[in-house]
This record gives C-alpha cells, structure tokens and sequence, in this order.
C-alpha cells in the first residue's frame, strides 16, 4: 500500500509538473519589466495599487505564481527607478488582513501584514470589510497610542464607513496627500490628491443587512461633499465590485477617479461621465498603474495598465527576507 501511494504521487506531481509547463507555454506573460512598464511619456505622478493579499505576504496561484509582498515592493522600486521625475503615491485597495481570528496562525499572519505595511510604507491603506475583524483591534483605544508607534501603518488608514465600536478610536473617513515634482505645476507647488476609503458588505441575505458597515453610498456622497473642495484630484477607493463601483460613479459626478478593489479580474478601465473606474486584481497577483499627466492649464489626464508581480518582476531582497522569516514563524505556532 505504500509503495502504490508513493507511485501515485510521483505521478501526480510529474502531471503537476507537465500541466504547469504547458500552462506556462500557453498563458504566462512573456513581456519584459521594461515592457510592461513603458516609455517616460511625461507622467506627472503615478498611483501603483494593489488589494486582496488576505493575510498572505507569499505567492498567489499554483499554476501561475504571482504576487506577494516582495515582488510588489519590487514593482514600486522598479518604477521609482526607471521614471525618476514621476513621484508614486501607494494604495492599499482592502482586504488585506485574513478575515478570521482566534487561532495563532491566523493571528500572527495578521499581526506580520502589519508589520510589512509598516516597514515598507503604504500612504493610503482602505479597510475592505474583512478588515475589521484584526482592525478593530488595532483601532482599540487601550494601548492605541503604544500600537501606532509601533505600526506606523495605521496612520495611513482610511475608512468612511466601517462600523467601530465605542471603545475605538476609528480610521478617518478620507485623507488628502499633497505631492510636488518636477512636473506639477512646474515645481512651484504641489498637487493634492483626496482619498476616500469605502467597503461594499456581505450579502446576508434577503431582509438582511451587514452590521459590519454602513451605506457605502450614502457615506461616499457624504465624503464627496466635505473633500471635493479641498482636493485638486478626488480618489474613491472603494472595495466592492465593479457594478456597485459604477454606481458610485454615476452618483457621485465630481469624483475624478474610482478603485474598485474587488471587481474580481476585470482590468479594462471604465468611463463614466468625468470618473475613470479602474479595477484592482484578485489576489494581489497584480499591480495597478495608474498614471497622471497635467496640461499647461492644469487639467488632469490618465493612463492605467495592470502588470501581472511574476517572476519578470524583481523580488525585493529584504522584502523576500521579512516573507521567509514569517513563513518560519508560523510554522513554529501551527
């Protein structure tokens, strides 16, 4: 018996193996980094976005491994490399955290997310609604103060409509980054760019609600309201599919760009009224490249591309380092 065990899965992973290279042959991206990345058109800034790591700091996908925390830091390394006049603002799209707890892997997996968030900074982190449940205790108020020297990462969340109880001291509802470069507004002044963070709900079922958030539409036109005259750009991050995405569009007309952080794989961007919606990959397995470009008068262009974090993208070495010492360490608790 286990002679014929060990037979089978020799055979298993030799099929493996076969279906792997053949899946390699057939669908795995083949351009270049410098390819996928482009020529310097003369971007003013750029918004690389990624969403839906799920707690997981390591590769993504059997059959086409991609994503990860190392080849996502070493995107945005290669970019700041290649296009030096482009300053890159970096988003966080949502469901980040594995949505469980109450047991130590999990726990830990969550606590290393943040840690990674902190070491290597993320300037705009939106909760998606599985969030909360490792959010709400970073967001406790006993022992807050100590957690947010600790995690520089919370400093960076946003969130307009997840439900905090009252013994947290919530995320704010919308932040604005003020970014200056070589080619906006000729170096005189900076642009400022006002993220508002959302979170679609579960679907309960019929009569139902999910107390974990509220109204993402009524707390998006809320936000819309107070930051549209604050801001040059106006960003909704919002971690829903694409058609609620849409809907937030066609509702909320003075938002220059939407995120639909779990449109589930659509990547073509969408056109509504003046608001572009882009989409961010499952899975973290890509990187979203969202580019601006001012006119002489100021006016605010946009191109986006969404490039798979394979094995073209260069994984970060100290990066890789925090994934694999994490990896060991929760092998230790299991």
């Amino acid at each position: 018996m286990r002679i014929l065990c060990a037979l089978l899965a020799i055979v298993c992973l030799s099929t493996f193996g076969l279906t792997q290279t053949e899946y390699q042959k057939q669908f795995w991206n083949k351009t270049s980094l410098e390819e996928r990345l482009g020529t310097d058109d003369g971007a003013a800034l750029a918004i690389l976005f990624g969403a839906n790591m799920r707690g997981n700091l390591e590769l993504c996908d059997c059959n086409y491994p991609r994503g990860g925390l190392s080849r996502r830091v070493g995107y945005v390394e290669a970019f700041k490399k290649k296009f030096k006049d482009t300053p890159v603002l970096q988003v966080e799209g949502g469901f980040f955290f594995y949505g469980s707890e109450g047991y130590p892997t999990l726990d830990l997996q969550n606590e290393q997310v943040a840690l990674a968030y902190s070491r290597w900074p993320v300037d705009v982190i939106n909760l998606g609604r599985d969030d909360m449940v490792h959010a709400r205790k970073l967001f406790a108020k006993e022992g807050l103060n100590e957690r947010a020297q600790a995690l520089p990462m919370l400093k960076n969340v946003i969130s307009a409509n997840c439900v905090f109880g009252p013994d947290s001291a919530p995320p704010p509802a919308y932040v604005i980054k003020e970014v200056g470069g070589p080619r906006i507004f000729g170096g005189k002044k900076k642009l400022k760019i006002g993220f508002i963070g959302v979170a679609g709900p579960h679907a309960p079922g019929d009569g139902l609600r999910d107390a974990t958030v509220k109204n993402m539409f009524e707390a998006t036109t809320k936000a819309v309201l107070k930051l549209r005259k604050e801001c040059d750009v106006l960003v909704v991050i919002a971690h829903c599919e694409l058609e609620p995405a849409l809907k937030l569009a066609e509702e909320n007309l003075d938002v220059d760009v939407i995120i639909a952080a779990d449109s589930g794989g659509i990547y073509n961007p969408r056109q509504v009224g003046n608001t572009m919606v882009v989409s961010a990959a499952p899975g973290n397995i890509r990187e979203g490249d969202l580019r601006l470009y001012l006119d002489k008068e100021g006016h605010v262009t946009y191109t986006f591309r969404s490039n798979d974090l394979d094995s073209q993208i260069p994984a970060d070495p100290a990066a890789e380092a925090f994934v694999q010492a994490a990896h060991a360490d929760r092998e230790r608790v299991r």
